[in-house]
């Protein structure tokens, strides 16, 4: 008798241990989407901030993410503000029609760190909290500048009749140069060099061999102009949704990250430049006027969506 009240009582403990705990919560899974192909260089820093987080955050939060052939690129914002997806990784000039000045921290001089310090990453978040459902975590691509790559010498350093790749971040800066803007996907843009549909492009310092396009390219114009940051958000209904030991995870990694990129971004800046040199892609220094021009233009462009925004934030993001 003593022997079966035993075992009763053994079994019934090994079945209270296979419960779960009162208050824990299960492992929360994330669905991301990232606007360019994981394979990508852009999108392997996104990548490499995921599988950290998964590893760092294990048991609470895990984070998968699909590229643009799962949800097309300029769809992923609005399929996060409506929760179709959780995370999206992509550059906020896509929803600049939600969020008129969102895009501010591509003509930003200081890091991440600083803008939370300064109350900057506050005011973007209220933004995207009231405007697109959405919690700004974090941001990658940071100080990697757009660069103006061309197949032929602009004559005596301008660019008057020439066609360029472009898109509206840089759109009115192109105009300034005298150049003609047009609009095509990045996967088109080897075509159009082949064909001579364009002359040059815009593109950041990372990733043209990435599409083969550095075949054709002769020239990069340097120093870069605005930032290619790519923001890190969450729908704002799962973010709340969360256990906080989640959201502090997620916060702890964020923050993780800002500390590394910098480091990121100067190893990989190396490796980018010398392959370049390495196709015969010629640097040629247009001065700091150039980047200046373009990231003036870019502020005034910003203005016009939201003007008091703009004015209360630019010093913030100055780097002064």
């Amino acid at each position: 008798m003593k022997t079966r009240k035993s075992f009763v009582l053994c079994a019934a403990a090994i079945a209270a241990a296979s419960l779960p705990v009162a208050g824990a919560a299960a492992e929360a899974k994330l669905k991301a989407a990232s606007f360019l192909p994981v394979r990508s260089i852009v999108a392997k820093q996104f990548v490499r901030f995921v599988e950290e987080t998964n590893k760092q955050c294990s048991g609470k939060v895990n984070i998968s993410v699909v590229g643009p052939e799962a949800v097309p690129s300029l769809e992923q914002w609005n399929a996060l503000k409506n929760g179709v997806i959780d995370m999206h990784y992509g550059p906020p000039n896509y929803w600049r029609g939600v969020v008129p000045a969102g895009d501010v921290i591509s003509v930003a001089r200081n890091e991440s760190e600083e803008q939370r310090r300064n109350g900057a990453w506050a005011m973007i978040n209220a933004e995207y909290n009231k405007k697109l459902n959405a919690y700004y975590l974090t941001h990658l691509f940071n100080g990697v500048r757009f660069h103006l790559y061309t197949t032929k010498p602009a004559k005596d350093r301008k660019f008057e009749g020439m066609r360029l790749r472009s898109v509206p971040i840089y759109d009115a800066f192109f105009k300034s140069l005298g150049a003609q803007p047009l609009r095509m996907a990045p996967p088109d843009v080897y075509t159009a060099l082949e064909r001579n549909t364009v002359e040059g492009y815009g593109w950041p310092l990372w990733g043209i061999q990435d599409f083969g396009w550095d075949k054709y390219t002769k020239f990069r114009h340097d120093p870069g102009f605005i930032s290619a940051a790519v923001a890190v958000i969450i729908n704002l209904d799962k973010w709340q949704g969360l256990q906080a030991g989640q959201r502090d995870c997620l916060t702890r990694m964020s923050l993780w990250v800002e500390g590394e990129w910098p480091k990121w971004r100067a190893a990989e800046d190396a490796v980018q430049k010398a392959a370049q040199e390495k196709s015969g892609v010629k640097a040629v220094d247009m001065g700091a006027d150039f980047a200046l021009q373009a990231e003036e233009i870019y502020w005034q462009d910003l203005t016009k969506g939201d003007a008091e925004f703009v004015r209360k934030i630019r010093p913030l993001l100055s780097g002064k």
